[in-house]
């Protein structure tokens, strides 16, 4: 079945790396990365994309180049008439630009190979098929660690990228030690989190830790809210300071929404009602207020994330059902000219794009806005976002508290002088609450 398209290609999209030049994570301030590596979706017929670490459902896409773990790239095609798949890898620097290697250097097999995991729908409303696919596998084996792009097409255009999207590869060899506190005082004493942080080498020997080493911070997503230029304070022997006073102060930001469909038979949480019309499934969920100026709420989430979940299936991936899910945030008046309003999570892949924006209503005062999803359990946020100005601002419509559970997610990045590319030899991830 032939689904209609809303909206238009996401070749538009506002991605929104963060890249700030001092140590006060500010939600204002955000600069659009590298067009040739950013990550993005370039077809309407390619769904539910996910990429993870393989057996877990929300963790950050990384995995210990020397051990048996691998990285799982999911879609699906809802088009009529399904393509072939191939992909590509690329090695990047602590930036996400191409290190100009040949792939041999970092990589066993060959340059392009095809998708050959694949299954159809069953059952379902929408027909679609899915993919998979595994990195490492029997045709490629990765030889260093970093960071990676993987780009995926259609076998018989290569030239013409649909799916790109990041992963980290690393190695164990320097130890991290971090947590996080609230900050002592300041304007974000009661709505940011502070990280502590320092790196010991070890016996691994670093000779210049200002130009060697880089550290990058990330939270919840390595697409997004990261720090990238962060300097030592201190350096004892092999431990390398971070910490001070004011330094590495995230917005501690608000527990994402959720909406639960794992069954479309009746409405679960976040669901306010449900119809069967138009050879479709519809799904209104609950009307949103603001809650910038509300108190902190403890809520169990995904950290932005979602999980494709079908009730008494074990067979969600092409089980589960799409359908129509409805948003609505009600506010008293539309944002002054050039602030859009965005659905933003992992479900809308992490971007600001034509297709997740909402779109005013002055007669009912709501921002409104339909998806096209697949069953199963979903994290979302409001984002504010202005491309004039090149701001987001995630706190507008959702708030900022530093009891809020966040996961970080350290990459620590080694290259000697003379070397032509950056090693991740240390990685770690930790909650705020933990």
């Amino acid at each position: 079945m032939k689904v209609k398209r809303l909206f238009r290609s996401a070749l538009t999209a506002l991605s929104i790396i963060c890249y700030f030049t001092n140590n006060t994570l500010s939600n204002t301030i955000v600069q659009q990365d590298s067009g040739s590596t950013r990550e993005f979706i370039r077809s309407d017929d390619l769904k539910t994309v996910k990429i993870r670490k393989l057996g877990t459902e929300f963790s950050i896409p990384a995995i210990d180049l020397m051990s048996n773990e691998a990285i799982l790239l999911s879609f699906d095609d809802i088009s009529e008439n399904p393509g072939t798949y191939s992909y590509s890898l690329t090695h990047c620097n602590s930036n996400w630009e191409s290190s100009s290697l040949f792939y041999s250097d970092y990589m066993d097999g060959f340059e392009v190979n095809e998708i050959r995991d694949f299954s159809f729908s069953s059952a379902t409303i929408i027909s679609y098929m899915h993919c998979k696919l595994e990195i490492p596998n029997n045709d490629v084996k990765l030889k260093i660690s970093g960071n990676y792009i993987i780009k995926v097409f259609n076998t018989y255009k290569p030239d013409e990228v649909l799916i790109q999207k990041r992963f980290l590869v690393y190695q164990p060899l320097a130890g991290i030690e971090a947590s996080i506190r609230q900050p002592s005082a300041g304007l974000m004493r009661y709505s940011g989190q502070q990280l502590n942080l320092t790196i010991n080498a070890g016996s691994f020997r670093i000779t210049d830790p200002f130009t060697e080493i880089k550290t990058v911070v990330c939270q919840n997503n390595i697409s997004q809210g990261c720090f990238r230029e962060i300097k030592p304070v201190f350096i004892d022997g092999a431990k390398i300071d971070y910490t001070q006073p004011d330094a590495l102060i995230f917005d501690g930001g608000n527990e994402y929404r959720i909406f639960d469909t794992k069954n479309i038979r009746y409405a679960g949480q976040g669901v306010r009602d449900i119809t069967y019309k138009g050879s479709m499934f519809h799904v209104l969920l609950s009307s949103d207020k603001s809650r910038r100026n509300q108190k902190y709420t403890s809520i169990s989430d995904f950290n932005g994330h979602y999980v494709v979940n079908l009730e008494r299936s074990d067979q969600g991936n092409i089980e589960a059902d799409y359908f129509w899910a409805y948003f609505s945030l009600s506010t008293p008046m539309e944002l002054d000219e050039g602030n859009k309003v965005y659905v933003y999570g992992e479900l809308t892949n992490w971007m600001l794009s034509p297709s997740n924006e909402m779109v005013y209503n002055p007669v009912e005062g709501i921002y409104e806005l339909r998806l096209l999803l697949k069953q199963g359990a979903y994290n979302y946020a409001y984002m504010v976002g202005n491309s004039s100005k090149n701001t987001v601002d995630f706190t507008h419509f959702e708030g900022s508290f530093f009891d809020t559970e966040n996961t970080y997610t350290i990459m620590v990045y080694y290259k000697p002088l003379g070397a032509r590319y950056e090693k991740i030899i240390g990685y770690s991830s930790l909650s705020s609450q933990r």
